[in-house]
């Protein structure tokens, strides 16, 4: 089998911290991706597939310290998942899959570690996009402008907020003049995508590509 590795870094910021570098190796499509998780809110997304029954919260985020808090927006309303270390997750089953993010609050003193452990995802890759607000990812762990590498269907009006440094990184696409800044993610960064009609964002992706 031929073998590949993706070598990819990336920062992933949040309020009143610096930036904290994630890393991503993959070998044969299977590797992981460390994440620093600052002080505060910032918005993270899981990029490797974990398994069946695997990409949820109680396996996903071990060790973390009490008072952790996942903020899902699905459905123009927020799920809200908090951690106690003596109870667990209040739903440990919450997913957080390839091409979906959420909220996290690390409400400790420092940063905390979290390591992504699964396959790459490959084949033709589907994530929904609502009308409206969303928060979505790219299903692969690639830093990369978001519609000519990772294959988002942009549209006149589409709007991308980042949440980066404590406050938000807002670029917004008009079919003439084109974005006002090209919207590149960190790996393992998740973002709010404002659309006004629902589309589903299609990648085919290969590791030998």
């Amino acid at each position: 089998m031929r073998t590949k590795t993706l070598l990819i870094t990336a920062a992933l910021s949040a309020a009143g911290a610096a930036t904290a570098m994630a890393q991503v190796y993959s070998v044969n499509a299977v590797g992981y991706i460390n994440l620093s998780v600052p002080v505060g809110f910032s918005l993270i997304a899981n990029q490797l597939d974990a398994g069946t029954g695997n990409n949820i919260v109680s396996k996903l985020f071990t060790g973390v310290p009490g008072g952790t808090t996942l903020y899902k927006f699905t459905g123009g309303k927020y799920t809200i998942d908090g951690y106690d270390p003596d109870a667990g997750w209040d739903d440990p089953n919450m997913t957080l899959a390839p091409g979906e993010g959420a909220w996290i609050l690390n409400n400790s003193a420092a940063a905390v570690p979290v390591t992504f452990v699964g396959n790459v995802p490959q084949g033709t890759l589907t994530t929904a996009v609502p009308s409206g607000f969303s928060i979505v990812s790219s299903q692969v762990p690639q830093s990369a402008q978001l519609d000519t590498v990772l294959g988002f269907p942009v549209v006149g009006g589409d709007t991308i907020y980042f949440y980066r440094g404590g406050k938000y990184v807002i670029t917004g696409y008009d079919p003439d003049a084109g974005w006002d800044t090209p919207p590149i993610p960190n790996v393992g960064e998740s973002f709010w995508v404002s659309t006004k009609a629902a589309k589903t964002w299609t990648r085919t992706f290969s590791v030998n590509q």
